[in-house]
C-alpha cells in the first residue's frame, strides 16, 4: 500500500484528518484539498493563507511518513483570477506537494489555455508539476481536448491527470492511452463503475465521480487494460467515494480502500504474472 496514494474524494475530510487516514490505512502518500471548487464555496478547513496550519500539515504528514503528493485547488472557472491561482501555487510548494490538479470549466479554451500555461511556469519554477485532468461534465471532457490543451498552453512541467471512471464516461478506451509517455502522463487514478445502458447527463456524471464511485474489481471498467496501458511507473492514485460508506469516519473510508485497494493491486500482479509466459513465447516465436 505504501506505493499508493489515497485520494481527498475518498474519505472527503478535513486536510489534517486525511492525512492521519492516510497513515492509519498505511497509505505511502496523500492528495489534498485545500480550498473549496470556486472561490467563495463554503470549505471546512481552508489551507490557503494559513502559515500555521500549512506548517502543521507538513510536519504530521512527515511524523505518519506520508508524503503529500498532489494538491487540488481552485477549478477554472471564466471568474477565476491569477489572484485566486497565485496563492494556491504558494500554498502547494509551501507544503511540499509535487503536483497541482487542474480541472477545467471555462469554455474560452484560449483563455483557459493561457492561464494553464501560467500555472504551468509557476509550478514549474517552485518545482512543481501540474496535472490536467479531463472530465466528461467539464470544458475539457476528453483526453484528446487535454492534450491539445496542454499543446497549445505551451505549459511547462504540465501533463495528463487520467482517471479510470473519466476515460470511460467520455468515451475513450484504454487503448486511447497507447503511445503516452512518462513526460505526458503525472498520474493515475484507480476505481471502478457500472457500464451505462444509456448516456448520462452532465450532472448525473458529476454526481457519480464525486459520491458512487465502486471499489476497484466491483464494476465493468476494463482497469487491468488500463493499468497495463499507463507508462512504466506511473504514481497510482486510488479515488472511491463510496455511498455506502458516506456516514463512516474518515479513518474507517481510508482503511476500506485500503483493503479494496490490496485486494484489487494483489489480483492484478498475479493476472499480470500469468500473462506474462503467453507474451514471452510470442516474442520467442516472433524473433526465435
Amino acid at each position: 500500500m505504501k506505493t499508493l496514494t489515497l485520494a481527498h474524494l475518498t474519505i472527503s475530510a478535513t486536510p489534517m484528518e486525511t492525512v492521519d487516514a492516510a497513515c492509519a490505512a498505511g497509505f505511502g502518500r496523500v492528495g489534498l484539498r485545500i480550498c473549496g471548487r470556486r472561490p467563495g464555496d463554503p470549505f471546512a478547513t481552508p489551507v490557503i493563507g494559513q502559515p500555521a496550519l500549512i506548517q502543521a500539515l507538513r510536519d504530521r504528514a512527515a511524523q505518519d511518513g506520508v508524503a503529500i503528493s498532489n494538491i487540488s485547488a481552485y477549478q477554472f472557472y471564466p471568474d477565476v483570477t491569477w489572484d485566486h491561482l497565485a496563492p494556491a501555487v504558494d500554498t502547494a510548494h509551501a507544503l511540499g506537494a509535487g503536483i497541482l490538479v487542474v480541472n477545467g470549466f471555462d469554455n474560452d479554451l484560449s483563455r483557459f489555455a493561457d492561464r494553464l500555461a501560467r500555472y504551468g511556469e509557476a509550478a514549474a519554477a517552485a518545482g512543481m508539476r501540474v496535472a490536467l485532468e479531463f472530465l466528461p461534465y467539464s470544458a475539457v471532457r476528453t483526453l484528446g481536448q487535454a492534450i491539445e490543451v496542454i499543446a497549445r498552453s505551451g505549459a511547462p512541467q504540465t501533463g495528463l491527470l487520467l482517471d479510470a471512471l473519466h476515460l470511460e464516461r467520455s468515451g475513450g478506451t484504454p487503448a486511447d492511452l497507447a503511445g503516452l509517455t512518462p513526460e505526458q502522463v503525472v498520474f493515475a487514478q484507480l476505481c471502478d463503475a457500472r457500464r451505462l445502458s444509456a448516456p448520462a447527463s452532465d450532472e448525473a456524471l458529476m454526481q457519480e465521480a464525486r459520491t458512487a464511485r465502486l471499489p476497484a474489481g466491483s464494476g465493468d471498467l476494463p482497469l487491468d487494460d488500463f493499468l497495463d496501458a499507463l507508462p512504466p511507473g506511473t504514481e497510482i492514485e486510488y479515488e472511491v467515494s463510496r455511498q455506502d460508506l458516506a456516514d463512516r469516519s474518515p479513518r474507517d473510508k481510508a482503511l476500506a480502500a485500503s483493503a479494496d485497494a490490496r485486494r484489487f493491486m494483489q489480483g492484478y500482479d498475479q493476472r499480470r504474472a500469468a500473462r506474462q509466459p503467453a507474451r514471452l513465447t510470442v516474442e520467442g516465436a516472433l524473433h526465435g
